[in-house]
């Protein structure tokens, strides 16, 4: 039954298109994360400044966020999706260009990246809820689960293809993969545009509550106050992100190409994680199996960073990654199946903020990296990770409980 829905699903042909342009966008991302912080290393050996340029379009993620909660409940989510792609696309194409040309590259990476951050915050929220629009309510955490996979799949190959591409091309012509990835997906999205009806769960009454109310609305239900609070350590996630290019240049000793092909394996964890997920669905989205998913990671992520070895760090981060996909995939299905219809774009928005106020965590977890080094910068990050999710199973019953 699980597979003949899997099958279905994927070749009914919005469900596939919104697959298909959704994992280009979100695998150049996090692509263009890994080309930022090997260039950013490569030109100013600065942990700082690689947290730094990474995370500013996390950072300033929030702020696209506000205003994308309200229109995925209030407008056409499919039209701010379209919008959002090819403002994207040509953001990243302005960023190539201006690191190829050297007009102030590390200046114009900054200033572009403020606006690609508020781009994606804007799109985030109605991408995400197109899901409920396609597949509906009831099919939620499934559709997640393959959205996830097929993204994953993606965010594995384009890093190894990336990683063959630099022995023809230099550090700042790989820009060009970028734009080029971002606009295809957004040819899906325009597709999808004309092949969807029109949204038909917004309700008139929802233009009306602010994003205050719906944070009040969570913090009030039983089950989304320890959601959110098991969300925080989507924000202590960010500290050890601008670590791990300086660690496999310095102790791995990998040189750009093995760092893209390392990244690869963390993909190919996330892989693994949302076929796990497809496999057993909401038998594995319980409260007391998210924090340990968590937890998981966080103690992968320590034998990481605490070996040599690129072949036992490699599969370190596999599992680690493993671990996160199955943790982030159930909270935002968590979240969407528990919020209220009238505030679910609003509470995806306050998730999607987390993951932006996380991009502060880049710059603390860079300025940590300077100041007192990788392992106790790393080493905080993981206790964080484990006392929050220990505390709130401490002291939520309704949170052990819970179940989709």
């Amino acid at each position: 039954m699980e597979t003949n829905f899997i099958y279905f699903k994927f070749m009914n042909k919005p469900f596939g298109i919104f697959l298909f342009a959704h994992a280009l966008g979100y695998s150049c991302f996090f692509l263009r994360i890994i080309f930022v912080g090997w260039y950013v290393l490569e030109k100013t050996d600065s942990l700082f400044l690689v947290g730094l340029l990474s995370s500013i379009p996390i950072i300033i993620f929030p702020l696209g966020s506000i205003y994308g909660g309200k229109f995925a409940d209030t407008i056409s989510r499919k039209l701010v999706v379209v919008i959002a792609r090819t403002s994207e696309a040509i953001l990243l194409f302005l960023t190539a260009l201006f690191i190829n040309l050297e007009i102030y590259p590390l200046a114009s990476i900054g200033i572009i990246s403020i606006f690609y951050g508020i781009s994606n915050g804007i799109g985030a929220p109605s991408r995400i809820n197109m899901i409920i629009d396609i597949l509906g309510k009831e099919n939620v955490p499934k559709g997640n689960s393959l959205s996830e996979l097929v993204a994953s799949i993606a965010s594995a190959i384009i890093p190894a293809i990336a990683s063959l591409l630099l022995n023809i091309f230099t550090l700042e012509e790989i820009f060009w993969i970028l734009p080029l990835i971002t606009f295809t997906g957004a040819i899906g999205m325009y597709i999808l545009y004309f092949l969807l009806p029109n949204q038909t769960i917004i309700k008139k009454e929802s233009d009306n509550i602010s994003l205050t109310k719906s944070f009040i609305f969570a913090l009030k239900d039983k089950y989304l106050a320890p959601i959110f609070a098991i969300g925080v350590c989507v924000i202590i996630w960010g500290l050890v992100q601008p670590l791990i290019p300086a660690y496999s240049r310095d102790i791995l000793n990998l040189d750009g190409r093995g760092y893209t092909l390392i990244q690869s394996a963390n993909y190919v964890g996330a892989i693994i994680g949302c076929i796990i997920l497809l496999k057993f669905g909401n038998k594995i989205i319980t409260g007391k199996l998210i924090s340990f998913w968590m937890i998981s990671f966080a103690i992968f992520l320590f034998i990481f960073f605490t070996t040599n070895n690129p072949y036992i760090a490699g599969i370190a981060l596999l599992i680690a990654n493993l671990n996160y996909a199955i943790w982030i995939t159930s909270l935002i299905s968590s979240i969407q199946i528990f919020s209220d219809e009238k505030f679910v774009g609003r509470n995806v928005s306050i998730f999607a903020i987390m993951f932006g106020i996380g991009g502060f965590a880049y710059m603390i977890g860079g300025f940590l990296g300077d100041l007192i080094g990788i392992y106790p910068t790393m080493l905080i990050a993981c206790l964080l990770i484990m006392t929050i999710n220990l505390l709130v199973l401490s002291y939520s019953e309704n949170y052990r409980k819970l179940k989709i």
